[in-house]
């Protein structure tokens, strides 16, 4: 009988990981990633506020994380919050499941909740589609994006935490951090998340990210924002919801039964 791979998630602070979970999550990150080090990824997780770590419901072994900082900047003297988020990793077999989303919302409607009347960003930086469509299909208020164009707040708010974090690395004009000039720079193998043809056809998301990151398989970094409402968790829920039914529908539809009657 197949396996049938499942997750379950745990949220910690990065302080309180065990050396066993820090050398299981590199494990994981050496798969998917070139030029890599123990001690370059232990010194980028210790700047790190936050840890959703990834396991496999039945062996409790790590399969992914993902990891986040709390981050204050100021934008034409308003002090704007956002949390953003660092290397996000798992194991090909565990695609497509939505326990990392469900995990991180939860964190940041807490975080919300602290402070409900100011606005609060997921600052999200890709360099695979994978972990934009993570934002794009899940967030209504998401930057950049095909559909239209990013409005000025939104575009100094991805600005200021660029330039927070990666300083010059960070083309304004593009929206994209690039390390292409530092040689040691972690980038994701190439035939890992590859944007096919058939994907770029199909998917206009895709394209998009595609289309401005250009450079995403040297590991160049899109920018990006998403701000998180007191009504999100509720969104979510009736698209989840919303997709459930349709799967249902499908699967009850005439030509659906008479397949299985063949079969």
């Amino acid at each position: 009988m197949k396996k049938r791979y499942k997750l379950v998630s745990q949220t910690l602070p990065v302080c309180e990981l065990r050396k066993k979970d820090t050398k299981a999550m590199f494990e994981v990150f050496s798969k998917y990633y070139l030029n890599t080090s123990f001690e370059q990824f232990m010194t980028d997780l210790s700047e790190k506020d936050v840890v959703f770590l990834l396991k496999d419901s039945d062996s409790r072994e790590i399969k992914g994380f993902s990891t986040l900082v709390n981050l204050y900047v100021d934008v034409a003297g308003v002090e704007q919050r956002g949390c953003f988020s660092g290397d996000t990793i798992l194991e090909k077999e565990y695609w497509g499941q939505g326990t990392l989303g469900i995990a991180f919302l939860r964190y940041l409607f807490v975080q919300k909740l602290k402070n409900p009347f100011k606005p609060l960003y997921w600052f999200l930086i890709s360099k695979g589609y994978k972990t934009y469509l993570l934002m794009a299909n899940n967030f209504r208020n998401h930057y950049p994006r095909y559909e239209r164009v990013t409005p000025s707040k939104e575009r100094d708010v991805i600005a200021a935490f660029s330039k927070t974090l990666y300083g010059d690395f960070f083309n304004e004009d593009s929206g994209v951090i690039s390390f292409s000039k530092v040689s040691s720079k972690d980038c994701l193998k190439a035939e890992i998340t590859p944007i096919t043809k058939e994907l770029l056809l199909k998917n206009d998301r895709i394209k998009y990210f595609a289309t401005k990151n250009p450079g995403w398989e040297e590991g160049h970094e899109l920018a990006c924002v998403a701000e998180m409402t007191l009504g999100m968790p509720l969104y979510y829920q009736l698209k989840t919801i919303r997709k459930q039914w349709k799967k249902m529908k499908r699967s009850l539809s005439p030509s659906a039964v008479v397949q299985k009657e063949k079969a």
